[in-house]
């Protein structure tokens, strides 16, 4: 191999980064007997590493996501004659998406290596799987439904996963999923929002254009009110954020837009209210 293709492929990897800047993982073992303490020891390691480390997509490479991975192992028996884990995940980005997984199973053996495959495997898929969801969901970001390839994705792992021999808790998140991609107005919500908000405190548009954009976010309100009354994920985000939208909202005069959002999201309606004055 030559000098110069040798330095190529150094610059090219060099380049090349992971789209989880951060992975914060930890687990709690108060279920399991300390005599399988030594099987575990390294897994922290190796799903931070896993994720700090896999390239997901070389088209999107400078997201810089961080997330936090709570695990609690359940039990651990032995199948096949391999230790099978069984585990609740609680994982978050510490902004805007929380995603637990209250049942699943994988096998494990000390020392085993997580590696990113097409094929399905009980532990890799399942953590491409979330995976997955927040790189859609960061995407989503900067694109109006940008991440619905991601999503796609995700949902794909969790029919195979269904269909395989460690079904455990797959068709709740084949649920979960299929329940993000079919509410793109959730999703257009969260892209108007952020693109409304950068503007503002950039200062970057006229009040002519805020204006506009407050309209495409009234325009998702009220489709959130009248075809998804009940969506968790949304009153999660509003919860976040029900402040500074009531703020703009209020400085933009878009009463009807905080009238509506005070019907709906009624858990924070003291909050529109008081923008509405």
């Amino acid at each position: 191999m030559s000098k110069k293709y040798i330095l190529i492929l150094f610059v090219i990897f060099g380049i090349s980064k992971a789209q989880f800047l951060e992975a914060d993982i930890s687990l709690d073992l108060r279920n399991v007997n300390k005599t399988y303490h030594f099987l575990l020891e390294n897994l922290k390691e190796e799903i931070r590493s896993y994720y700090e480390g896999t390239i997901f997509s070389e088209d999107d490479l400078d997201l810089d996501i961080s997330i936090k991975m709570h695990i609690v192992v359940e039990s651990i028996h032995r199948k096949d004659n391999i230790e099978t884990i069984s585990a609740q995940f609680f994982i978050s980005n510490n902004i805007d998406l929380n995603q637990y997984s209250k049942s699943s199973a994988f096998p494990y053996y000390k020392g085993q290596s997580i590696t990113y495959t097409s094929d399905f495997d009980p532990l890799s898929s399942l953590l491409d799987y979330f995976a997955f969801i927040f790189l859609a969901n960061e995407i989503d970001i900067y694109s109006p439904l940008g991440g619905g390839t991601f999503y796609n994705l995700a949902e794909k792992i969790a029919i195979r996963g269904k269909e395989s021999n460690y079904s455990n808790g797959w068709d709740d998140r084949w649920k979960k999923c299929k329940r993000i991609i079919e509410n793109p107005h959730l999703r257009n919500f969260r892209f108007h929002w952020y693109e409304l908000r950068y503007s503002i405190l950039a200062s970057e548009i006229s009040l002519d254009e805020k204006r506009k954009l407050a309209a495409e976010l009234e325009n998702d309100i009220y489709y959130l009110k009248e075809f998804f009354p009940n969506e968790r994920n949304a009153f999660l985000f509003l919860d976040i954020y029900c402040e500074e939208i009531g703020k703009y909202l209020g400085e933009l005069n878009m009463f009807d837009a905080l009238i509506m959002l005070s019907n709906y999201d009624v858990d924070n309606k003291s909050i529109y209210n008081k923008h509405l004055k």
